[in-house]
């Protein structure tokens, strides 16, 4: 099982959603995420190392740091903003 980290930005970002998608965020994140990184979208061209999970409209971008096994939250949001400004 991998160790998962937030970022501040992600966190504030987790403020402003609805408790039920925060919620499921979460769950997802603890019981998927940090079981199974690497089953999830690996992303191509500028976001190169990146992954993304896909629940409904929302997105969860995160890393993968292998030599700590971490899992590095950095976005979550609304598919259509979620990439702006990563």
């Amino acid at each position: 099982m991998y160790a998962v980290v937030f970022e501040k930005r992600c966190l504030r970002e987790l403020k402003r959603l609805d408790r039920q998608v925060t919620k499921k965020a979460f769950e997802i994140i603890e019981n998927r995420i940090a079981k199974d990184p690497h089953s999830a979208k690996a992303l191509t061209g500028p976001y190169r190392g990146l992954y993304s999970y896909r629940y409904g409209d929302y997105r969860i971008i995160y890393e993968i740091v292998e030599a700590t096994i971490t899992v590095v939250v950095l976005r979550v949001g609304h598919r259509k903003s979620v990439y702006d400004g990563l």
